[in-house]
Order: structure tokens, then sequence, then C-alpha cells
């Protein structure tokens, strides 16, 4: 996939930087817009930082995508792209990742231990839901700051 991105963010006419194939990562994708997220900016490239979810839109050629815009919250929850406290931990389920069906946050989860139970959350935490796409079990998926 060619992914080109505008030298400033006021002109997506171009002129326009390729980003190497190794300094992003496929998000998600839909029939006409994808979420990337680059490790590493191309050089040229500042008006975005790494790590930034970017929302961009296939180009004539289906193997071209432009990069647009930093995504919305609203679009990262759209496209179903976890967004991870602790780090990627996708589990498995009939041999293969499970799918991701959505993330609760929340930040002013119960703090006080209930009767009997040995551990609890703390601090705000986010439950990351999956599913299996070959026998549809459930799993969810908790991390905390």
């Amino acid at each position: 996939m060619k992914v080109i991105i505008p030298a400033t963010p006021e002109n997506l006419g171009g002129p326009f930087i390729v980003a190497p194939a190794d300094s992003y990562e496929l998000c998600a994708e839909g029939p006409t817009a994808l979420i990337l997220r680059f490790h590493e900016l191309p050089e040229g490239v500042s008006w975005f930082e790494a790590f930034a979810f970017m929302y961009a839109q296939r180009q004539h050629d289906p193997q071209s995508v432009k990069v647009m815009r930093q995504a919305t919250n609203e679009e990262v929850k759209l496209f179903r792209v976890p967004v991870w406290i602790q780090g990627e931990e996708v589990p498995e389920c009939c041999g293969h990742p499970m799918v991701f069906v959505g993330q609760l946050d929340d930040d002013r989860i119960r703090t006080e231990r209930p009767p009997g139970a040995k551990l609890w959350w703390h601090d705000g935490a986010s439950f990351y839901v999956f599913t299996c796409s070959q026998c549809l079990e459930c799993k969810a998926v908790g991390q905390q700051f």
C-alpha cells in the first residue's frame, strides 16, 4: 500500500511525502477510509506526532491512500481501534487472534474492594471486549493506569 502525506495540512493537494512501508501500521480499514498510526514520521512531516491515530482516504488507485488529518476520538471508536493503556494484549481463541468489538473506559471505577475479593481495580481502567470469529466466544481484557 502506498501512503502519501501532504507536506502541510493546509494544502491537501500536495506536495506529498511518501511514507516508507515500515514507518506505519494499519489499525483499521473501511471501504473508503483507514486509520493509520506512524511509529516513525517520514522525513519532512512535522504537522502531527508519532503514534497519533491518523485518518486516511483511499485514492483512485486502490493501493494508494492519502493521510487527511488526525482521527477524532469518535472515528477511533467507529473503526474499532483499541487504545491500549499498557500495551497490546489481544486474546486468542480457536487458534486465531480474537476480533476487537469495543472498549469501555472508566476513570471513576469503584475503588473499594468488594467483600471477599483478593484483588481489585484501582485508578482509571479500560476494558477491551473481543469475540471469536469462529465460535463467537467473548473475552474481555482489563488494563489500568
